[in-house]
């Protein structure tokens, strides 16, 4: 194994983006309360240094992730809503299925984003991301509201209201919870879910 780079020697590559992937795969392993910036160093090959001259503290690393997160996070809902062409209401189990779905395929960003004692939720880059999300949500609400989904309810509170059923359900899921009342934790069975609370019964 090589010794690892001082901060001003040079890398091959993307240190910043080797380092936040070190610490995305560190998070899905051990949890955020397990993460130092010696170890992301140690796992990305590089100073126990280097992370602090990208990021300052954990506090900074955790925010990047984030920030990063909810950009991915935002291409992945629109990606469901455009393989989805049917009525905005019909659309919501996608959605659902969307949030469980990129929680599975990057946990460790999953790990940090919704946990604002952990990041600077001042931090203008996260901010705008953060919001970004919520506002594809946030449009599709007032679509479905357009189409005569509780039409004359407040989209504001209506889309936290669909932010928190499909962050509640994918939060179970993740942490082996939601196995233990319901049957089918699959992809398809977060769409069945949340079809039987909007449809009254389970989504094709």
């Amino acid at each position: 194994m090589s010794s690892s780079r001082g901060v001003g020697e040079h890398y091959q590559g993307d240190l910043r983006r080797t380092l936040l992937e070190a610490a995305g795969n560190l998070l899905a392993e051990v949890g955020a309360d397990g993460v130092s910036l010696r170890e992301v160093a140690r796992r990305a090959g590089v100073s126990h240094a280097a992370p602090a001259h990208h990021f300052r503290d954990r506090a900074g690393l955790f925010t990047a992730l984030a920030t990063e997160g909810f950009e991915l996070f935002d291409q992945h809902l629109r990606a469901a809503l455009a393989t989805e062409p049917r009525q905005p209401f019909d659309q919501l189990p996608a959605l659902g299925r969307a949030y469980a779905e990129f929680a599975e395929v990057y946990p460790g960003h999953f790990a940090v984003m919704f946990r604002p004692a952990l990041i600077q939720v001042t931090d203008p880059g996260f901010a705008a991301a953060s919001d970004a999300a919520f506002e594809t949500l946030r449009r599709h609400v007032e679509r479905c509201q357009r189409a005569g989904w509780h039409a004359t309810a407040d989209t504001q509170a209506l889309a936290a209201v669909a932010w928190a059923l499909a962050h509640g359900i994918t939060a179970l899921r993740a942490q082996g919870s939601l196995a233990r009342h319901y049957p089918d934790v699959s992809l398809d069975g977060v769409v069945a879910l949340v079809g039987t609370l909007l449809h009254g019964e389970s989504a094709g």
